[in-house]
């Protein structure tokens, strides 16, 4: 390669021709659109460089020390400038002009860096756009390795006094000058101590407000600048201080009118004041300030102080203006909003629909109390005209734990509950245990369905839920095991049953009260999340899938042990799905401890196991099953207390002298670990005498 000709000069010892030559060429080869030529121009910089044998000049001088390579007036190169020996022409020979923009991309010099940093951060409208600071970043100066510490040293001066910028920006500036990883370990003191202080800027910007949004361009950058220092001092307010709401408001109220579209400052401030109960203040705040409904964050922090100021039809309306925006993502917790609203304006029925969408557990008394009053205070309304509202009052009797007087008005009147809802009487009879009136009543809306060639399986899970021990052989073969899903993977696409009631399901006038479009078979994407998400039913399909295999387990004889493996693995595999539910439900749990265990599943059958001990203290295989699994996972220790307690409660049954003798075992693999146990092996060894003696007289 000729380095010489790439430079299109004559060789020379001169290293200002080369640089000149070098400077010239860079500006047509950029790095971004020419790499391997710009590659091939720094070699030959390079090379040149090396045989002028000319020492370098000017390193380690401060930016406002250096001379430039290049000096353009009016696009005339001043050559003179380049002299090392000679002073430059006196400056009144020179006519001073105003520099002229530069493009980002194109800055070669620190001169240009100057000025181009200078124009990008009084731009107002692009000072915020990280892709202008990466234009500046890909300019040709940026690759020049003779500079670089100077372009460092240039940039941390620049962002020490100018660093009123976005996190967005400010990310990209640590990425690529390195400040936080290493300009903060210079050797030079000055610029390690601006580095520093940069770092913990930066590290602070995730505490601070934000970049202002919807700026209007013609705002002046003088304006903007005195607004930037106005939240930057109310910004290190709030995280060194402890601002008083007088005080903040105080501070507000110098913010220019230009700026009441500084969304984020006013929501931070908002924000802080509501930790300081300051609601009153909050909505002087925001009152003078043009919200759209898609200011969502600001609109519902509107909503929620004018709920704690009690005044609740402003805050409904705001509340259902969001649920409306947000339709698509309506939260739970908008529900309860909404619903609380309704329910202190006593508009009882939709507060009654709102709150139990929300589904308040027990736990979150105001809530629960509102929903029980809402309820209530609904039911009393409906009865006012009773015949007409039999099926809602039936429905929230039920649905209020009153299934004797639910299913008094299911039979009072039984001409309304004839398709539709006589199903709630199956689900009343299963509630007060009248196990064979509920099996009757949901066996005719077997048949009905079977008729209408409508979809089995919602309605054989509360059939399974209910009455199980009345299943016979032909029907779980001839119904259930044909209407079986194929696979747990379309619970999902499986909707309510339509009259079925469960906690979090919507009977037909409950669509229509909250105006909710709904597919018998396809939730629409606009069904409130409580649907949509339910994983309780979810949860009850897993447990009903899971009884389907222990019913088919019992009820059919498998003279094959590999299809038994089978069945007892899809039991497993829908308890351990279910097991959410389980917590809740631990009557689940005690079918399924002696498959866990049978099928070596000791970690399943512990949990199984702590559910029901939690839950009932006298279901003796509970005990005996934790502590098989105990020793057979190698916890002797845990196992013999267990397998003791299981014995007692066993009391003269065979396999109180079966948890005795695992006992025993499990002391003997003690002992044979050094561990000293002896008296607790006497102990039992005594105990399993005497209970033998009372099994064998039996």
């Amino acid at each position: 390669m000729n380095h010489w000709k790439i430079l299109g000069i004559e060789a020379t010892t001169d290293k200002r021709l080369i640089k000149l030559a070098y400077t010239e060429l860079l500006k047509k080869t950029s790095p971004a659109e020419f790499p391997e030529e710009f590659k091939n121009l720094r070699k030959a910089y390079e090379l040149a460089n090396k045989e002028a044998k000319r020492p370098a000049q000017n390193e380690n001088k401060a930016p406002n020390q250096v001379f430039e390579d290049e000096h353009e007036k009016k696009g005339v190169v001043d050559e003179s400038f380049f002299d090392e020996e000679e002073p430059s022409p006196a400056l009144t020979q020179v006519e001073v002009v105003k520099p002229q923009p530069i493009e980002l991309n194109s800055v070669s010099s620190i001169s240009q860096l100057q000025i181009a940093l200078n124009e990008l951060y009084c731009n107002v409208s692009s000072r915020s756009d990280v892709e202008q600071w990466k234009l500046l970043f890909s300019a040709p100066l940026f690759w020049d390795v003779d500079q670089s510490q100077q372009v460092s040293f240039t940039l941390i001066d620049f962002f020490s006094e100018h660093y009123f910028l976005s996190a967005m920006v400010f990310r990209f500036l640590d990425e690529s000058m390195k400040i936080s990883s290493e300009l903060v370990t210079s050797k030079n003191n000055h610029y390690r101590e601006l580095a520093i202080a940069l770092h913990h800027y930066i590290v602070s910007l995730p505490q601070r407000i934000g970049s202002i949004e919807d700026l209007n361009n013609t705002v002046t950058f003088e304006k903007l600048h005195q607004h930037l220092r106005l939240r930057n001092h109310i910004e290190e307010l709030f995280m060194f201080s402890a601002l008083t709401a007088e005080q903040l408001i105080t501070l507000m109220q110098n913010v220019d009118a230009e700026f009441k579209n500084d969304l984020s400052l006013y929501l931070c401030v908002g924000n802080y004041l509501w930790t300081l109960s300051a609601y009153e203040e909050i909505q002087h705040l925001l009152a003078p300030l043009q919200l759209k409904a898609d200011d969502s964050n600001l609109r519902e922090l509107q909503a929620n102080v004018a709920f704690k100021l009690q005044q609740y039809d402003v805050a409904l309306a705001i509340y259902v203006e969001q649920e409306e925006v947000n339709k698509d993502f309506v939260s739970k917790m908008m529900f309860k909003n909404i619903g609380l609203c309704y329910f202190y304006l006593k508009y009882y029925e939709k507060a009654y629909m709102y709150l139990n969408a929300y589904n308040s557990l027990p736990e979150e008394m105001e809530l629960y109390s509102a929903l029980i009053t809402a309820r209530r205070c609904y039911i009393q309304s409906l009865k006012l005209n009773e015949e007409d509202n039999a099926i809602k009052i039936a429905t929230l009797m039920f649905e209020n734990g009153r299934y004797q007087d639910a299913l008094l008005i299911t039979q009072t009147y039984s001409q309304l509950f004839d398709k539709e809802c006589n199903y709630l009487q199956a689900l009343c009879l299963g509630k007060l245990n009248s196990l064979d009136d509920a099996f009757s009543v949901f066996m005719k809306f077997v048949e009905l369905y079977q008729q209408a060639q409508q979809r089995l399986w919602p309605l054989l899970v509360d059939l399974l839920l209910y009455c199980p021990k009345l299943i016979t052989y032909e029907f779980m073969v001839d119904t259930i095991l044909k209407n079986i899903p194929d696979s747990t993977g379309d619970f999902d696409k499986i909707p309510y049953y339509p009259g079925s009631i469960h906690q979090v399901a919507y009977c037909e006038y409950e669509l229509k009260l909250l105006e909710i479009k709904f597919n018998s078979y396809e939730p629409q994407a606009n069904t409130p999340s409580s649907y949509i998400d339910n994983c309780d039913f979810s949860y009850t399909q897993f447990y009903a899938w899971a009884l389907v295999h222990l019913l088919l387990s019992q009820l059919a004889n498998f003279d094959d042990p590999k299809a038994l493996k089978g069945i007892y693995n899809n039991a497993l595999f829908g308890i351990k799905q279910a097991m959410h539910k389980v917590a809740y439900r631990p009557k689940w749990a005690i079918e399924f401890i002696d498959i866990a265990f049978d099928e070596k599943d000791y970690e399943t059958c512990i949990v199984l196991s702590n559910y029901v001990i939690n839950a009932f203290s006298n279901i003796s295989k509970a005990y005996y099953y934790k502590g098989k699994s105990l020793a057979a996972l190698g916890q002797h220790n845990e196992a013999i207390d267990l397998l003791a307690q299981a014995a007692t409660k066993y009391g003269n049954h065979l396999f109180a002298v079966y948890s005795l003798e695992s006992a025993i075992q499990s002391c003997e693999r003690l002992v044979e670990d050094g561990q000293s146990v002896h008296a607790q092996y006497s102990n039992l060894c005594q105990q399993l005498k005497a209970t033998k003696e009372i099994v064998d007289e039996q």
